[in-house]
């Protein structure tokens, strides 16, 4: 994409979102010359990579979110955690260009049960805001590694757990050798992996699946808890209430589609050169 030169004029430069696209794009930024602003509404920077620290062989993003505190200091940007923006905010102040990257917000798919009080999403569990029970489900809505990592993170708590996906292939789109080393890690703890199958209804301790080759139903019984995985759905609308009410917008990052670490990364880089 090209190396980042110093900027004509130097811009004040508001960057909404602490995730990692937010903080690439105050990087490059900053690295061009501009005065950059960043404001996050959590208490910590790239609060998502910290989430998945606490998955089993996830460790290492911690190194991630050191690397980007680091340069947010070297490079002096001006950081503002637990500041929820609002359209009022950004138009209060005198912005040349303004970024959004605040994400994409977890969802549970809706169908009968879909409400339940043992249905729940993966973040809460991984954050300790919800105690699942010994026997569970985990739904994985995408093709990654949220589903597995959840199911890995679950059996490592003495949990029994099963998990289903509407591929062929749970984690499809992970490398082969990654997708190994899971996979080992999920045999070895005896979760049971069910690839073309979904849910079609909960039914308080019962699920009801289908396979979704041949449209095939059954039952598991004695499911305390079901626990969705998806990438989430954008979270644009503080972007389309801005939109043509400031000098320069932007939309980087899982607010524009949901999407993996690097594509972010690389939107935070192209939107930081362009500013």
């Amino acid at each position: 994409m090209g190396p980042i030169t110093a900027a004509e004029t130097s811009k004040s430069v508001m960057v909404i979102g602490g995730g990692v696209a937010g903080l690439e794009t105050a990087r490059v930024a900053a690295l061009g010359g501009h005065k950059v602003s960043l404001y996050e509404k959590e208490d910590v920077l790239a609060k998502e990579l910290l989430i998945a620290t606490k998955t089993p062989g996830r460790e290492g993003w911690e190194d991630v979110r050191r690397y980007y505190n680091h340069q947010m200091t070297l490079l002096d940007i001006d950081i503002h955690l637990g500041v929820e923006v609002t359209p009022e905010t950004v138009l209060q102040g005198h912005w040349d260009a303004v970024v959004v990257a605040t994400g994409a917000l977890p969802f549970i798919p809706e169908f009968s049960g879909s409400k339940n009080e043992n249905v729940t999403e993966m973040y809460q569990v991984l954050q300790g805001e919800v105690e699942v029970g010994d026997n569970v489900i985990v739904v994985a809505y995408e093709n990654h590694m949220h589903g597995l990592t959840t199911a890995d993170f679950l059996a490592q708590k003495g949990k029994r757990v099963t998990l289903l996906n509407e591929s062929i292939c749970p984690g499809a789109l992970v490398d082969k050798h990654t997708l190994e080393v899971i996979y080992t890690r999920l045999s070895s703890q005896e979760v049971i992996i069910m690839p073309v199958t979904a849910v079609k209804e909960i039914q308080g301790k019962t699920v009801i699946t289908y396979n979704t080759l041949t449209g095939m139903e059954r039952q598991i019984e004695e499911v305390d808890s079901v626990v969705f995985c998806t990438d989430g759905r954008a979270n644009d609308a503080l972007y389309h209430s801005l939109k043509g009410k400031v000098k320069e917008l932007y939309q980087v990052g899982q607010c524009v589609s949901p999407r993996q670490l690097l594509d972010s990364v690389a939107d935070g880089y192209r939107v930081g050169r362009t500013i």
